[in-house]
């Protein structure tokens, strides 16, 4: 099973490697560095090897980050950023990036309908937590058997692994969400 987004994050990885400096030096501006950490933050702006905006940083963990592209994202190593004078870009073109956005995202359209059944277990977006164990299946949701009760997640947040499913959250975001749709505090 493929895992979602890898294509990009191959993509990204590869074109830093080998042609990132040089496409983004071409157009005026001194070859770029590779994006120093403290510029791959939460809400951070992400650009294209032409300097147009494609998305933004969402969150940064172990070494690599998630980026908001469009209705959808992608999750890129750390080191195929590349700093600019405009900040963190990518060595691809924007209209690339969407296309193996897309690309992806049908392939885990398909790959979900394979993995989304009753019994499967769901874990956090790192992989470090199991969320829940799917209990029923709808045409946009899922609802995971928890902890704390049954909790339903749209399908969007979905996505399938190489070792099964997993959510667009980390075992501390799916806490949090949890405990604010019943009313709760969150354990910290």
């Amino acid at each position: 099973m493929k895992k979602p987004f890898g294509f990009i994050a191959s993509l990204c990885l590869a074109g830093a490697a080998v042609h990132g400096a040089p496409a983004l030096a071409t157009q005026g501006n001194p070859a770029p560095t590779a994006a120093p950490a403290a510029t791959l933050t939460p809400g951070t702006k992400v650009r294209d090897s032409a300097g147009e905006v494609v998305g933004t940083i969402m969150q940064v963990e172990g070494g690599r980050v998630a980026v908001a592209v469009g209705n959808n994202g992608i999750v890129v190593p750390a080191n195929a950023f590349m700093q600019t004078d405009n900040g963190p870009a990518l060595s691809v073109t924007k209209a690339q990036l969407v296309a193996s956005v897309q690309q992806a995202a049908q392939e885990n359209a398909a790959a979900l309908d394979k993995e989304l059944k009753v019994g499967a277990n769901v874990s956090s977006a790192g992989g470090n937590s199991v969320l829940g164990q799917v209990k029923a299946v709808n045409a946009d949701s899922a609802v995971l058997a928890t902890g704390t009760g049954d909790v339903t997640l749209p399908r969007s947040l979905l996505f399938a692994t190489k070792t099964g499913l997993a959510a667009n959250l980390s075992g501390k975001q799916f806490a949090a969400a949890v405990a604010k749709a019943k009313g709760a505090v969150p354990a910290r």
